[in-house]
């Protein structure tokens, strides 16, 4: 399971209007429910929020990566917003301005679902990456961006 492997257009959202945390991840776990990678929206977004009780999933860089493992979960996905910057929590003190809500059924082992937050955390430390993406004018531009992310993955 390769993160650019789960991205997926109709799981993106360049406009993301949220104004919380928890406005966000409503918002990407609805496109996750409507693609059927998630049974319920409730349940799913209750697993991400008992996640981000453990440690804030802001990650810096204008970044956020809320994730979960959950029951409700079908296959797994990862939705993507792109905003013009919120504040995620007291824990974060800068505006986020992308979310990359990651979506892992219970029955996948914490190394695989581990491996792909690494490997997302790995492309977005590249300020160039991230850049590109804040600055994609499509849908279309976003996707590819995050295809060719490879480029920053050691290891790979």
């Amino acid at each position: 399971m390769q993160f650019e492997n789960l991205v997926k257009s109709k799981l993106i959202n360049i406009n993301l209007n949220a104004s919380n945390k928890d406005d966000a991840i409503n918002q990407l776990a609805l496109l996750l429910e409507q693609s059927e990678i998630i049974k319920s929206v409730k349940e799913f977004t209750e697993a991400v929020h008992e996640r981000e009780t453990l440690t804030t999933t802001a990650v810096g860089f204008g970044v956020a990566i809320p994730h979960a493992r959950s029951s409700s979960v079908i296959e797994p996905g990862i939705a993507i917003g792109r905003s013009h910057g919120f504040s995620w929590d007291q824990e974060a003190d800068f505006p986020i301005n992308l979310v990359f809500l990651l979506a892992v059924p219970a029955k996948i082992e914490s190394p695989e679902y581990m491996g792909i937050l690494a490997s997302i955390a790995r492309m977005l430390v590249h300020e160039e990456f991230r850049k590109s993406l804040i600055e994609a004018k499509d849908i279309d531009e976003f996707t590819s961006i995050i295809s060719n992310g490879k480029k920053y993955l050691v290891n790979q």
